[in-house]
């Protein structure tokens, strides 16, 4: 698992001329429906419904990604919103309903994008089990590690790593940019440490704390888990700066291997700043995320990326039965 160049990141860019057409659709085919009286499901319908509007160039990269991930297991896709997109205020939590028009078309175009790679989803637990949420800076929030922080650093993390059946893939929407706030990610197959750290890192000796995002009970117990997994190709990763540790207080090895992946995460890291149209794609077993501090304005002009998360096993789907499982 040694590496002494980054991999790269697979950039889709979208004719503006593209976008402008497929913006235009979805506004004739929503009309003035207030797509939140839409159920989970019957949302996920009409992302379909919008899936078959997109370019077909870009339709074969996501699938394409999908499948063999040629260049690595992050997709950037630029200029998928329109200039002519005028967007309301950022919205003020996670949870809080987009109006109608542009940001429910804006969290519709997400769905669409994703829905090649699975089923977007989201857990009862978090942020009132939206399919889209908000990544928005919330007052009295800045120096939490969840979406809701700006001052402080958001540190590196997996999407719920305290689940086994925490999704595939991430997709991260950007309706308005923060030049200050970068999102960084590192691709575990670019980590350089030493076999002896690794074999470590791939054992059970370590557990993850629920994130706090998440509305649990208090006596949730924390995961057991390996930190590394997969085949040593294709390596895949759980992981949480703040919320992880060995379960053995007294497993030194386990704090120092643990230690020098964060440092491996460090020199792996890749940095974008995310602006208007931007779409950042993400495999959740194979990458970590992070994100530099900004400064929050709470005028209605701060940063403002909507998320989805999306299972890409059918099976694991068709287990929960619902889009929202607890």
């Amino acid at each position: 698992m040694e590496s002494t160049t980054n991999s790269p990141t697979t950039t889709i860019e979208i004719q503006s001329h593209e976008a402008e057409e497929l913006w235009a659709a979805i506004g004739k085919l929503v009309g003035s429906r207030d797509l939140e009286t839409l159920t989970p499901d019957e949302f996920v319908d009409q992302a379909l419904e919008v899936n078959s509007l997109l370019p077909a160039a870009l339709r074969r990269q996501v699938i394409g990604y999908r499948r063999y991930a040629p260049e690595g297991d992050v997709i950037l896709l630029r200029g998928l919103l329109p200039d002519s997109a005028e967007l309301p205020a950022t919205a003020t939590a996670p949870y809080a309903p987009p109006p109608p028009g542009p940001a429910q078309h804006a969290s519709l175009l997400l769905a669409a994008v994703t829905v090649m790679l699975g089923e977007p989803f989201n857990y009862a637990s978090l942020y009132k089990g939206r399919i889209v949420q908000n990544m928005v800076p919330v007052r009295k929030m800045e120096f939490t590690q969840t979406s809701q922080s700006s001052t402080g650093m958001l540190d590196w993390h997996c999407e719920d790593s305290f689940r086994e059946d925490r999704c595939d893939y991430a997709g991260l929407l950007c309706l308005r940019g923060d030049p200050s706030a970068a999102s960084k990610y590192a691709q575990v197959k670019d980590i350089d440490l030493s076999s002896d750290r690794i074999a470590v890192l791939r054992q059970p000796r370590y557990h993850v704390r629920p994130d706090p995002a998440h509305v649990l009970p208090d006596d949730v117990p924390m995961r057991p888990l390996a930190i590394l997994s997969g085949s040593e190709a294709s390596p895949e990763i759980a992981y949480d700066t703040h919320h992880l540790e060995p379960v053995d207080e007294a497993d030194v090895e386990a704090a120092e291997a643990l230690r020098e992946l964060g440092v491996a995460l460090d020199k792996a890291a890749i940095s974008h700043v995310m602006e208007k149209g931007d779409l950042l794609i993400f495999d959740n077993k194979r990458v970590v995320h992070a994100r530099t501090p900004f400064t929050a304005r709470f005028d209605g002009t701060d940063r403002w990326l909507m998320r989805t998360m999306i299972c890409g096993s059918a099976l694991t789907f068709r287990r929960w039965g619902t889009r929202v499982p607890e």
